[in-house]
């Protein structure tokens, strides 16, 4: 429980997926389901957020 307090006390709070997907809802802000399956393939790779990150830009970012 310490732990948690220091967590919530501190600048650093890092959300999980589905908490974050409840925050989005309410912007009206959805994942797709493929979206949501490339983020549950990265939980199963172990991805780093650098990994996740290279992923998602080399996915989205615009070809010159």
């Amino acid at each position: 429980m310490a732990k948690q307090q220091a967590e919530r006390d501190g600048k650093n709070f890092t959300l999980g997926l589905s908490r974050f997907a409840s925050i989005s809802a309410v912007e009206g802000i959805y994942l797709s389901e493929e979206a949501k399956q490339e983020f549950l393939a990265d939980d199963r790779r172990r991805a780093t957020p650098a990994e996740r990150r290279q992923r998602i830009i080399a996915k989205y970012a615009a070809k010159a």
